[in-house]
């Protein structure tokens, strides 16, 4: 027997598939919670039934690529420093690939994203990111060169459509290997 997704959780998932399709197009400061209740089909109270604001819709759209990270994390810091170094380059490249769209919407927040509670998580597996890339050194060459590298990782996924996956995958591969100095 087939299983049926209940009325609440498509509308749910439909408010977030809107969502992103709107961050992505106009930005998330020009995308208001009514434009995404439109898009959905839905009243506005209907989206704040669901989210207590546009943060959260935000937080919920963004959920998958901070499970990842924080995944990612979580498996680098049971490793050897140039081991997680490792894994953490090449997993992090995939997933910045795979989610590239919304790169693109958090890059526009990234200046005000600590001032939203939805995202200490996200900040936090971020900032542990840098670390291990850095190779867990307090070096702060090293540090800055890995902030650097993500980054600069970050900004060219900002351009969905310019570079094939592949394309992009290896231009991020290279570059974070040669300014974190690994041998490929």
């Amino acid at each position: 027997m087939a299983t049926t997704t209940p009325a609440r959780e498509r509308t749910r998932r439909e408010i977030e598939q809107q969502a992103m399709a709107l961050f992505g197009s106009r930005g998330y400061d020009a995308s208001s919670l009514q434009d995404i209740a439109t898009a959905a089909g839905c009243s506005k109270a209907t989206v704040l039934y669901h989210f207590n604001g546009k943060p959260a819709v935000l937080a919920a759209v963004l959920e998958p690529s901070r499970i990842a990270l924080n995944e990612l994390v979580a498996a680098a810091e049971e490793m050897p420093a140039a081991a997680a170094q490792e894994f953490a380059l090449t997993r992090f490249i995939d997933l910045a690939v795979e989610f590239r769209g919304l790169i693109n919407v958090l890059q526009d927040l990234l200046g005000t994203l600590d001032q939203y509670p939805e995202f200490a998580q996200l900040i936090s597996a971020g900032l542990r990111l840098t670390e291990i890339l850095a190779g867990g050194t307090d070096d702060q060459l090293e540090i800055d060169l890995a902030k650097f590298a993500i980054n600069g990782l970050l900004g060219e996924c900002r351009h969905p459509g310019e570079r094939s996956d592949a394309e992009l995958h290896t231009l991020c591969d290279t570059a974070l290997r040669r300014i974190l100095r690994l041998n490929p």
